[in-house]
């Protein structure tokens, strides 16, 4: 009985490191990949050949070294790793979701095959064997002692793993690497290099598959293709689902539930006579039972991943959607002060968007609401005259983007002032959405020319124009919805220093204290001013789309980004809300952030734009302040055109 409890404990530490390189790349990073036991038996067979010697004929096998176990443990983990970085190179510059998972299957198939075809390797499917107690000779143990040995030795490598692991989980890295399972697009608009990132973790993951491997293999003395089957990945992913994803806690409580008690305790039932594969059969159909299960009732485990609460009390104004921004400190924010107290005595419903043929005579509807009462108007009233003289943050030159034989872009030209707002409309299909995405990196144009600051950025990844000081926003919220609204807005602002693998080992441990005291007070402050300061340890996938909107702002005032493109902010938002939209574009004037705002909502972008560009067929057709293209006609005939009297 006491060997088989020490049988139990010393498979469920290395199952336990496993399961935790596994939640790396799946857990933290968001890959399902297909390939990770692949790595663990590349990790075993790789220790064999480095420790056993040559064997007569007919064993074949390369190497046949016989060098010390650790030696040989490390080399498991090169190797593993060395794998992960020639998969991660292949897959992850492209691929993602179900392609990932089918190129990942495919490499572990290579592997395989080549191990149990290619006799010179591995010995094909007669494996290898012989590493009979490593490091118990040098020891002096004999096989009793051996036992004990090799499972504090087991346990000690595990406890070192987890606490290596509790290190990057919460550190910056950490906190990266789950950005980028949440959302990539809003990971990259923030500054993130996805596929660094992801091929960090890949190899990663893949060497703590490698290390589990080689011990894997002293444990069993052998390993051939027979020990490599599907169930076994199954059975390592079924242990994070059931104990928690991305809660390195949980997936170690996971490991203990799936392969300790539920797969251990099948090998107590009876054999049934004339029948030797239904108690194996048994185990696989009760783990695939117990998966559904939790799946279906209880997705998120036993123990669900764990977020930074912040503990600061919050003093500030109930959260409601309608509640203004208190109010905040710091020069910069003065006039976000000032604008939200013009606002409240002038609160007003935002008019609704001007229908064709409002007003034969005005097109464009004149500033007011629907009852004719004028509407305050803090950004855009004495707005300058455009002038040569201003200098440009962003040029845009000739861009053009073809999709088959259509044209969203078509010689589209534009400027964007210093220190303006700048609205750019059109109807439909005109080209706008495209005009974003080629700006900001995220398609490539086929022709033209963006400058930013006097830089051509066209071509460059969506991370590196962020990193220059231009962040975008999306036509619906693009929050990290598994995040909180605090680590949200914290992510924000991209720090190369503190974002590497290393830093995060031995930098704190903590989510919340992988911010600085100032980032922190910060991000609190930012938080206090929208109103969302009762709002900091709630995940930001539960808000709603008004306040993810505002958590949208907050993270842009956090980054503090020299332009920012905000994707029609007034999409399904209340008059009250839009109200505090316009205080906190104040805000990013006035704290020297340039602003481009794309949106249907025409009061508002009269009220709030310094010049405006309308678009249509996807070229620029007229430009200039609000006021001067009511009687445009080209403007007329293409966004809302003319019903005759």
């Amino acid at each position: 009985m006491t060997e088989y409890l020490i049988s139990i404990l010393t498979e469920g530490a290395i199952f336990g490191i496993m399961a935790l390189g596994l939640n790396v790349i799946w857990g933290w990073s968001g890959d399902f990949d297909l390939a990770y036991y692949g790595y663990v038996a590349l990790g075993a067979y790789m220790t064999l050949v480095l420790t056993i010697g040559r064997q007569p004929p007919p064993a074949e096998y390369i190497l046949g070294l016989q060098l010390p176990y650790l030696v040989a443990l490390l080399g498991a983990v090169v190797s593993s790793a060395l794998m992960g970085l020639i998969v991660g190179l292949i897959a992850l510059q492209h691929l993602r979701g179900i392609y990932f998972s089918i190129v990942t299957l495919g490499a572990v198939y290579v592997l395989y095959v080549l191990a149990g075809q290619y006799v010179p390797l591995f010995d094909g499917y007669n494996g290898l064997s012989g590493l009979i107690n490593p490091m118990g000779d040098a020891l002096g143990l004999d096989f009793q002692s051996y036992q004990y040995f090799f499972l504090g030795f087991c346990v000690f490598i595990f406890i070192l793993v987890f606490i290596f692991m509790a290190r990057v989980s919460g550190s910056r890295f950490g906190l990266a690497l789950r950005s980028l399972r949440e959302d990539e697009r809003a990971a990259a608009a923030f500054g993130r290099d996805i596929y660094r990132l992801k091929l960090k973790a890949y190899v990663l993951g893949a060497a703590f598959g490698g290390l589990a491997g080689s011990l894997f293999a002293a444990y069993l003395s052998a390993f051939n293709p027979s020990a490599w089957s599907p169930i076994e990945a199954i059975v390592l992913y079924s242990a994070i689902i059931v104990g928690g994803k991305g809660n390195i806690k949980g997936v170690v409580l996971g490991v203990g539930v799936m392969i300790v008690l539920v797969q251990e305790s099948t090998r107590f039932l009876p054999d049934v006579p004339g029948h030797p594969n239904v108690v194996p059969a048994l185990r696989a159909i009760v783990i695939g039972a117990v998966l559904v299960l939790f799946l279906r009732f209880r997705p998120q485990g036993l123990l669900p991943e764990r977020r930074y609460v912040d503990r600061l009390p919050h003093d500030g104004v109930d959260p409601k959607i309608d509640a203004l921004p208190p109010q905040g400190s710091g020069t910069s924010n003065r006039r976000f002060r000032l604008t939200r107290a013009h606002n409240r005595r002038n609160t007003r419903a935002f008019p609704p968007i001007p229908t064709p043929g409002a007003a034969a005579d005005s097109p464009l509807p004149a500033p007011g609401d629907a009852a004719g009462t004028p509407v305050s108007r803090p950004l855009a009233q004495d707005r300058p005259v455009l002038s040569t003289s201003m200098s440009a943050v962003l040029v845009v030159e000739g861009l053009y983007k073809h999709f088959g034989g259509v044209a969203a872009v078509d010689n589209c030209s534009f400027r964007a002032l210093k220190g303006q707002v700048t609205g750019l409309i059109g109807p439909n299909g005109a080209g706008k959405s495209t005009a974003i995405d080629l700006i900001s990196g995220f398609k490539l144009a086929d022709a033209g020319t963006v400058f930013f600051k006097g830089t051509a950025i066209q071509g460059l990844p969506p991370h590196r124009i962020s990193r220059l000081g231009l962040i975008r926003t999306f036509q619906t919220p693009r929050e990290w919805p598994g995040l909180t609204v605090l680590e949200n807005v914290l992510l924000a602002r991209w720090d190369p220093g503190r974002e590497g693998l290393w830093r995060g080992i031995i930098g704190p441990g903590q989510a919340g204290r992988s911010a600085s005291k100032s980032e922190l007070d910060r991000a609190r402050e930012i938080l206090e001013e929208l109103g969302l300061d009762k709002l900091v340890n709630e995940r930001a996938g539960k808000l709603s789309g008004g306040q993810k909107r505002l958590v949208e702002f907050a993270r842009i005032r956090m980054a503090e980004p020299e332009l920012v493109i905000l994707d029609e902010p007034m999409g399904g938002v209340n008059p009250v809300l839009g109200e505090r939209m316009v205080a906190a574009i104040e805000g990013f004037i006035a704290a020297g952030t340039s602003v481009i705002i794309v949106e249907h909502n025409l009061p508002f972008i009269e009220r709030v734009a310094h010049q405006v560009i309308v678009m249509s067929q996807g070229s620029v057709i007229a430009a200039g302040p609000f006021e001067s293209l009511r009687s445009n006609q080209s403007v007329i005939d293409a966004y809302l055109g003319e019903v005759p009297l």
